[in-house]
């Protein structure tokens, strides 16, 4: 205990003529207001008056023969000026150092760990050259000029006195890896909350780990594109702001439905919106998934246009169209991915959905033969598509009334949903 008084008392005896020095500091520096409401002033004169409290006659004892914060800052070469900064924050976190160094307490050394984690919360970590190896570099400049000033110190046991400076800093410097620890998982959780949002999990999971992704032949997926009739004229009357907010409640209920159902949204291209089921993973209702969506995608933008009429207000009807087929799935880009599906199925999707009607689902031949059983659909008979001659197209209109509403499905709706997703072969009901 003897010790820890002498270098605890010695170490104060440096800071307090450092603390004396933070107050001749120009007057718009003291000023500053801190993330606490108080300024550094209030601070600094606050950490004066404890250390006086704490350290009896320090403020008696031989002015030191350099100021230890000054050299501290000029070792570890910060890109400020002693004169022309006021250490406030270091200083809240060193008085607790130099009572922890002193008792070995359990309460101080507690109080020494709460004000170090205090400070490293007001750290910007996005600044130029902050970095964990520029901290311990720090505290590594401090430790070894705390030993400097215990060598000074006559009739000490100088073994013990590093062992006692050296055990303080490493607590201090395990802490501060475990702020840098829970920041770098905080930092990877959201750089994959980002790129789920870019790409399937699947999909992010296979780039994350072979920093590629091989582009992969799906027998059977359903692909769906919308287009908003009437959005070109809108969008020459309205502000960009509404704008840009109309565009995201209808994307967003587009994308909640999506979720919903099970289904990929590939992208949007200004009014227009694409996803598709059956990828990344393949399953045995993507045809079934996509008719569910597209049903609630018609029924939210009308909920929606009805909502404005009301209002007296313009809106935009919608077109859906889509296509079942064989697709190619990938992810194209090297600084900014994009997971998308290329072939005919694609462009044929895009063409029921060009060659529909606002307020409609038009969908193909192939996909209207595998969904008639369920939902009700009407003929359309052969149209032509752009650049792909006469197509023979159905209307969705709803489920068959003995299997319910979309949202409200009968339960023998439910019991053939389910025999569908296992992979049982249905076809009539």
């Amino acid at each position: 205990m003897a010790l820890r008084i002498k270098l605890s008392t010695e170490l104060a005896r440096y800071f307090f003529h450092h603390l004396r020095a933070e107050f001749t500091k120009p007057q718009e520096l003291l000023a500053q207001v801190g993330y606490d409401g108080r300024t550094s002033g209030e601070v600094n004169r606050e950490i004066y008056s404890r250390l006086l409290n704490e350290f009896p006659g320090v403020e008696s004892l031989r002015e030191p023969e350099y100021n230890l914060i000054r050299e501290w800052a000029r070792r570890n070469r910060f890109a400020f000026d002693y004169d022309a900064y006021v250490f406030d924050r270091y200083n809240r976190l060193f008085i607790e150092r130099l009572i922890a160094l002193r008792d070995n307490s359990a309460a101080s050394n507690a109080r020494f760990i709460e004000a170090t984690l205090d400070n490293f919360r007001q750290f910007d970590y996005t600044q130029s050259g902050f970095s964990i190896s520029f901290l311990i570099r720090v505290e590594n400049n401090m430790r070894e000029m705390m030993r400097e000033v215990m060598m000074a110190i006559p009739d000490i046991d100088y073994k013990e006195g590093w062992s006692v400076i050296f055990e303080q800093s490493k607590d201090y410097q395990e802490t501060v890896n475990e702020v840098f620890e829970k920041r770098l998982q905080h930092a990877r959780d959201e750089s994959d909350r980002l790129l789920h949002n870019i790409l399937p999990a699947k999909i992010a999971t296979e780039l994350k780990k072979e920093n590629k992704v091989a582009p992969v032949h799906v027998d059977a997926a359903t692909v769906l594109f919308t287009d908003f009739k009437g959005f070109t004229q809108l969008a020459e009357q309205m502000p960009p702001e509404k704008l840009i907010a109309d565009l995201d409640e209808c994307f967003s209920a587009f994308d909640q439905i999506c979720a919903e159902h099970g289904l990929e949204k590939i992208k949007t291209i200004g009014d227009s919106f694409m996803c598709a089921g059956g990828i990344p993973d393949s399953n045995h209702t993507h045809v079934y998934d996509v008719a569910l969506a597209a049903l609630k995608m018609r029924d939210a933008i009308a909920a929606l246009k009805k909502q404005r009429a009301e209002r007296g207000e313009p809106y935009w009807d919608v077109r859906i169209g889509f296509h079942t087929g064989p697709v190619v799935a990938g992810v194209i880009g090297r600084n900014k991915f994009s997971y998308d599906i290329w072939g005919d199925t694609v462009n044929t999707a895009s063409r029921m959905e060009s060659s529909g009607e606002p307020g409609r689902i038009n969908i193909s031949a192939t996909s209207h033969a595998l969904l008639h059983w369920l939902f009700q659909c009407r003929q359309r008979g052969a149209v032509a598509a752009k650049n792909k001659g006469m197509i023979d197209m159905y209307f969705l209109e709803d489920l068959k009334p003995r299997f319910g509403t979309i949202d409200e499905p009968t339960a023998e709706f439910t019991r053939i949903y389910e025999k569908l997703r296992r992979g049982a072969q249905i076809r009539s009901a």
